[in-house]
């Protein structure tokens, strides 16, 4: 999931939620697929978690086709997870062509039917085991085979983007169609998704062209290990869970190779954050003399930080997702500290571009931020 946070915590769906915090969908037994709660797994502390929806709990749910609300619960076979950059909880069940979004705090939520899934309860390679939040602030859904990409907005509007054709002439040469099953998915700051097969295989998708690069297959696992959730820790490395009778790993996305991090009791069927791959490379893409801090806003405020005693003019404009200009504003930095913009809550909940030039005309900030309200 979302950019790093430079800030401890914040309110996730009425829930305090710490900065380091992963997101997991958890069960019972090892082995087993039965789903029974959604929790928050502090990073530093990967034993140390907090319920926040469990499968004991009634949801109200409203039938987005519908319009019908009727209480039920979470569902029994739940592998693809991920959260809203509203802080909401997304999840599919497995075998129907159902997306939920649900507030964990109010218990209160919706289900989107997607007609243009084609989910066959005889046909694994049908399922929807994966899902992330990606860098344009869209939700990701990848079924078993690769023959269809859901792009899910945080309204329910759901697109099928269709076939990575690659996915699938890997598993036919490799003569192990379920090589590309299961497993999770996680984002970059760049735009880029990525699917992790259970069987450890890793694809990097660009959702733009619909094309896949074969990156390879991680090392350092136990035998009989699955990869089953995956999330971006604030470092940047990536932790792994399975439900198999194994632990936590980490794993060097540069390199795929994974590290023992810690026994778990539980099985974990899918993991989330909100950090990407590969940002503090796009942070660094900037001049180190200025950020952009919080990057999730909720009262309309943001602060740019100087590093620098230097004299300067920031000309800052704010940019929607489809590069209309929305802010612009003059920033007169005088010295080293915090320098506020105001958005005036002018501006609409989404994804949007920060971008920041000196007198001389050179860009010092580009940075995204999410707005919520």
């Amino acid at each position: 999931m979302k950019k790093s946070l430079l800030f401890t915590s914040m309110l996730v769906a009425g829930i305090t939620v710490n900065a380091q915090d992963i997101y997991a969908a958890t069960g019972l037994t090892k082995g087993k697929i039965e789903f029974n709660d959604f929790r928050t797994l502090d990073a530093n502390n990967l034993n140390s978690s907090n319920i926040l929806l469990s499968k004991a709990d009634k949801l109200t749910i409203e039938n987005a086709e519908t319009n019908a609300t009727k209480a039920c619960s979470c569902g029994k076979y739940i592998a693809a997870m991920t959260v809203s950059n509203t802080g909401e909880l997304v999840y599919m069940p497995m075998n129907n062509n159902r997306v939920a979004l649900v507030d964990a705090a109010s218990k209160q939520g919706s289900i989107v039917e997607i007609a243009s899934a084609n989910v066959v309860n005889t046909d694994q390679g049908s399922y929807y085991a994966r899902m992330t939040t990606a860098s344009d602030g869209f939700m990701y859904a990848l079924n078993n085979n690769g023959t269809e990409l859901l792009k899910i907005s945080s309204n329910g509007t759901v697109q099928n983007l269709g076939s990575i054709p690659s996915i699938a002439e890997f598993a036919k040469a490799s003569g192990i169609a379920t090589s590309v099953y299961g497993g999770d998915m996680i984002a970059d700051a760049f735009g880029n998704i990525y699917a992790l097969s259970a069987a450890g295989h890793v694809f990097k998708i660009n959702p733009n062209k619909m094309v896949s690069d074969y990156l390879g297959q991680i090392k350092g696992l136990p035998e009989k290990y699955t990869v089953n959730g995956a999330a971006v820790m604030a470092d940047g490395k990536v932790l792994i869970g399975t439900t198999a009778n194994f632990g936590f790993y980490t794993l060097d996305f540069e390199t795929l190779k994974a590290t023992f991090r810690s026994d778990y009791a539980v099985p974990v069927y899918d993991l989330a954050s909100k950090h990407f791959l590969r940002q503090a490379e796009l942070d660094g893409m900037a001049n180190s003399n200025y950020s952009l801090y919080p990057t999730i806003v909720k009262n309309s405020e943001l602060n740019i930080v100087a590093k620098t005693n230097d004299l300067s003019n920031l000309n800052v404009v704010v940019y929607n997702l489809n590069n209309k200009q929305v802010y612009a504003n003059t920033l007169n930095v005088r010295s080293v500290g915090e320098y506020k913009v105001n958005l005036s809550g002018s501006l609409q909940p989404g994804i949007y571009i920060l971008k920041a030039t000196n007198q001389a005309g050179v860009e010092v900030i580009n940075t995204k931020f999410t707005l919520v309200r």
